[in-house]
Order: C-alpha cells, then structure tokens, then sequence
C-alpha cells in the first residue's frame, strides 16, 4: 500500500467514525454499494425543545431537538435500546446543520462540515505517513497529499483519481443516516454512566456530559467493535464520541469531539 493510500485510509477512518459517529462501510461489498448510492440526507421529525449552546443570537439558536431524541430518557442509570438510540444518533448531529470535529488518533486532524443542503466537509490531517487534505462537496472527492488537490473519478485512467473517485463513492455511504441508526442498533442496550463527564473542547469551553456507553462488545457488518461510548450534552447536543474498532484492517481507538456547532460553514472545491 502507498503512503497516499495509507493516509487516505487513515483519514477515511476518521472522518467516517466521526461525522457519521461510527458508521463505516468495508470491503468490496461497501464501495460496490457506495457507487451506487445517492448519499441523500434523511430527513426526520422534529420536537419545539431547543438547544442553544451558543447562546442567544449564537450558532445553534432556534436548533431543534430530534422527536426520536425527545422521546429517549437521557439520565444517569439509563438503559437505552440500540434502534431507539441509532435513530437518535443518526439525526442528532445533522439537526445543527454544520460544525467542526476535532479527530483525536491515528491520524489527528480537524474537519469543518455541513449538511446544507447535502453532506459535505473540509479536513486537514496529519499522520505517521504525512499531511491528507480531504474535500468532499457536491458528490466529489478532491484529495491533496502534498502534490496539489486531485478529483476523483472513478473513471479515469489515473491511479490517484480512481483512488479519489472510491473514496467518494464510500463517503456517500457514510454520510447516509440509515448507516448509523444500523451501527447502534448492532449493540442491543446501551447504559448511560451514573456519573457526567466534563469534557473540554478545542474552542476551550467545558460541557458537563452524559456517558452513553455499549453494553460489550457487538460486531457490525463484520466489523468487530470492542467498545463504543458516546457523549452528549443537555438536549442531546453531541459533544464527542470513542470507538474501539478495527477499521479498514487496522484495530484503533479514535475519538472525536465537537463543537461550533450551527456555525456558519460553506465548503467549496479547492483552487487548483
């Protein structure tokens, strides 16, 4: 494998488990399924209680909290069930509409993104093997490794654009909601933690969290998963995530956190 590959990979990790919160397609069977899907968001239905955690006037006001989030029983001691919560899940972070995730491992890296009107982001990482750029709008992969943005087309005669034009196919995979709902449900019960965590985030606030974590081990579409925990504020805003998982052939733990939520983001394909 390239070192190109190799970062690639390692980003697609990141930003699949952090963005879609653990949603990731493997092997043949998920980029045959990538090239043929549309990546459209869902939508869901939505309850009038709304977080702000930028205050009034700020990024995330007049947010609304999901019906499928609404109607869970986020407290400590709480048994959550898997479907319930990965329809949760699955809608939580998209309500806000944009935001940064930080990416905590191998690679480490932060990703703006937006789900207006579709799923596209902005990342920068670095990793044992170099700098990734990653932009992914309007359906198309533009990945720079130092050299420049390349765009992907699956049908080219160029190996680095092919390598692209697969990674956009499977990023329309992992943008897909139903991903998620399905990842989560894998695991039957999930248990909030009796105590909140204090989670400090890159923009140096501080959010007393609720702990969701799963109850052992699961497996996924094949993908074994050792532990998954996930941790929202008040009103089911994200807060960060951790898998232990093997990804791609490689077994890590990755964290994500969030913040900036509903801020205003636009993402635009790189000059070349």
């Amino acid at each position: 494998m390239t070192s190109a590959r190799r970062r690639l990979g390692g980003a697609a990790a990141a930003v699949c488990m952090g963005l879609a919160l653990g949603a990731c397609a493997s092997g043949q069977d998920a980029e045959a399924e990538a090239l043929g899907s549309t990546g459209s968001l869902a939508e869901g239905s939505s309850t009038t209680s709304p977080a702000d955690p930028g205050g009034p006037g700020g990024p995330g006001e007049g947010r609304e909290v999901p019906a499928s989030c609404a109607a869970l029983t986020l407290a400590p001691g709480s048994v959550l069930d898997g479907t319930g919560l990965g329809d949760c899940v699955s809608q939580a972070l998209a309500s806000f509409g944009s935001g940064t995730m930080q990416a905590i491992g191998d690679p480490y890296g932060e990703v703006d993104f937006t789900y207006d009107p579709d799923y596209s982001f902005r990342g920068e990482f670095t990793g044992p093997d170099g700098p990734i750029s990653l932009t992914f709008v309007d359906g198309v992969m533009w990945v720079d490794t130092g050299s420049g943005p390349v765009k992907g087309d699956t049908e080219s005669a160029d190996p680095e654009e092919q390598m692209a034009g697969v990674a956009a196919a499977l990023y329309r995979v992992f943008s897909d909601p139903a991903q998620t709902a399905s990842l989560v449900a894998a695991q039957p019960n999930w248990t909030v933690q009796q105590a909140r965590d204090q989670v400090s985030l890159p923009d140096g606030s501080t959010v007393e969290s609720f702990k969701i974590v799963s109850d052992g081990p699961f497996v996924w579409n094949e993908i074994p998963v050792a532990e998954y925990i996930l941790w929202y504020g008040d009103d089911w805003v994200p807060v960060g995530s951790q898998a232990s998982m093997t990804v791609m052939g490689q077994s890590a733990i990755n964290s994500q956190k969030y913040y900036d939520l509903g801020a205003p983001i636009t993402i635009a394909p790189p000059a070349r």
